[in-house]
């Protein structure tokens, strides 16, 4: 089974979940808007893929975030992000209840690709 994290109101979520019913690919989909994502599963994110893939610093989000915010930002980025969950590149893939190592946050053909060879 698929998981998918992100917003139902993102271009690339949306372009996705498309995707995904084109092809008859079982999937939940997930909004961060309705779901309650938590430290340990952020973190396993980050872990799997850096801090630089899953932050996505050319969101209004980010660029709207105070200043302090900003300077502390490496000392406290889980509970900022939770909180801000608009900072997460969209949208976050997961196989098996497992985030897969080679595809990286987004969507475009190569994520296309790499889903079909392992459905």
């Amino acid at each position: 089974m698929i998981n998918i994290y992100g917003l139902k109101n993102c271009d690339s979520c949306r372009k996705a979940s498309k995707w995904l019913d084109n092809n008859s690919l079982d999937y939940n989909f997930y909004d961060f808007k309705n779901f309650s994502l938590s430290d340990s599963l952020l973190s396993k994110w980050i872990e799997i893929h850096s801090l630089e893939k899953i932050l996505n610093k050319r969101s209004t989000t980010w660029r709207n975030l105070s200043e302090s915010l900003k300077n502390n930002f490496e000392k406290n980025y889980i509970k900022i992000i939770i909180k801000n969950t608009s900072l997460i590149k969209r949208p976050i893939w997961e196989f098996k209840n497992l985030p897969e190592r080679e595809l990286t946050p987004g969507f475009d053909k190569a994520h296309q690709n790499f889903i079909l060879k392992i459905k």
